[in-house]
């Protein structure tokens, strides 16, 4: 690791600190200010370059399939390197594509930008931050990193109203301009004052009686792939991210197409903002005393609900998106809470990444699915039915899998 492990006598104190710059870095990570609030340029955006929802779509998909390719690497490299050092490359080098972003004049340019912004801002996303949580937590690993990701409920809400507003008054252009330039500062004050590694063994505040072997032992990569609990958590989680992006990217037209007024959409988008924040902070909090089957039960099948709710136009349009948004905060938190458990401390950043990685699937297939549907049929009706059935055979899916190692542990071999 870069950095040496944190004094025994202020490392319980650090703890906290680090979880917050944990919350920072999360709200100005790509997923929080590109990929999920990217459907709110989707209007303007194609009606200037006269591109279909399908040709937009589609970016988010290749956005997607860059981050499939980017995490197990920077999974990698954190474990490497340590967490600290990529989260400040990953933050200069991804917001400055972001802020990039304003000046494209093309498709092409559109999808190499986007594409440059997602594999170096991975660098500062999900492996890093849920690997320093898992670092610095045990005992409260549910409730840490609840925490760590209710940071990028907390971006999407910040940086989806910015977007909007920048949008209607000065145009998309100047929203990627803005978005960006405010995230690469606050991130690397972030990581000046917060963010900090830790190359020893747990605090003494977080250890369970079984923490000492979980410092030492756990899952390698190569040996975590070779069981079918890996794989039947990246079926699982792909079908809940295929819903979750699918339905994100084209919310705001959804109910643009049926009425809604641009304050109308910005409460909507807002109110999912929040149900995730809510998501995050109860999925840590009950993961830290329920069976994880339960907790995943009780968000999957309001997913499922969120979309039946969608079918019936504006009326319970909030409700929907407090649902919606609910599923979206727990997901992250669910699958970064099963690997942890199952395989260890050793090569969490990467086993993580990789899984996460699979199950991008999901987000490359949705936005484009949905998008296929509306070009051919005027209308989102068919595509909300099929998202409907995603939650329910995820919930399936997890219900075969081992939330626990099979033994006390594993010796990682690399």
């Amino acid at each position: 690791m870069a950095a040496g492990g944190a004094q025994a006598g202020d490392a319980g104190a650090r703890r906290w600190s680090v979880l917050l710059g944990c919350f920072i870095g999360m709200g100005v990570a790509m997923p929080a200010i590109l990929l999920v609030p990217m459907g709110l340029f989707l209007k303007s955006m194609t009606a200037e370059f006269g591109w279909s929802r399908t040709v937009f779509s589609s970016v988010t998909s290749t956005m997607s399939l860059f981050g499939a390719i980017s995490l197990p690497i920077a999974g990698y490299l954190v474990d490497r390197y340590g967490a600290r050092r990529l989260i400040a490359v990953g933050t200069v080098l991804g917001c400055g594509s972001y802020a990039a972003l304003a000046s494209v004049h093309g498709y092409a340019a559109f999808v190499a930008i986007t594409g440059l912004a997602v594999m170096t801002g991975n660098l500062a996303s999900y492996p890093a931050f849920m690997s320093l949580a898992q670092r610095w937590f045990d005992k409260r690993l549910g409730l840490a990193l609840a925490i760590a990701s209710t940071g990028l409920a907390v971006g999407i809400g910040a940086a989806s109203f910015l977007i909007t507003r920048m949008i209607e008054r000065h145009g998309w252009r100047d929203a990627f301009l803005a978005v960006g330039l405010s995230a690469l500062v606050i991130g690397l004050g972030n990581v000046v004052a917060l963010v900090r590694d830790n190359a020893g063994p747990v605090p003494e505040a977080e250890r369970r009686e079984t923490t000492g072997s979980v410092d030492r032992e756990g899952s390698s990569l190569g040996q975590a792939l070779e069981t079918g609990d890996f794989w039947l958590y990246a079926a699982s989680f792909s079908l809940v991210i295929l819903a979750v992006v699918g339905c994100n990217v084209h919310l705001p037209a959804l109910l643009s197409d049926r009425g809604a007024s641009p304050g109308q959409l910005a409460s909507i988008v807002a109110i999912g903002a929040v149900g995730s924040l809510l998501g995050r902070l109860f999925t840590g909090a009950l993961l830290d005393r329920f069976p994880v089957r339960g907790v995943a039960a009780l968000f999957f099948l309001g997913q499922a609900v969120g979309f039946w709710l969608l079918l019936d136009g504006l009326r319970w349009a909030a409700l929907a998106g407090l649902l919606l948004g609910a599923v979206q905060g727990a997901e992250i938190d669910l699958l970064g809470y099963v690997v942890a458990r199952r395989f260890g401390r050793v090569a969490y950043a990467r086993i993580y990444g990789t899984c996460f990685a699979v199950t991008l699937i999901g987000a490359i297939i949705g936005p484009v699915a949905m998008a296929t549907i509306f070009d051919r049929t005027g209308s989102y009706h068919a595509g909300l039915l099929l998202f409907s059935l995603s939650p329910l055979l995820a919930l399936g899916l997890l219900w075969l899998a081992r939330v626990t190692p099979r033994s006390s542990g594993t010796l990682a071999t690399n």
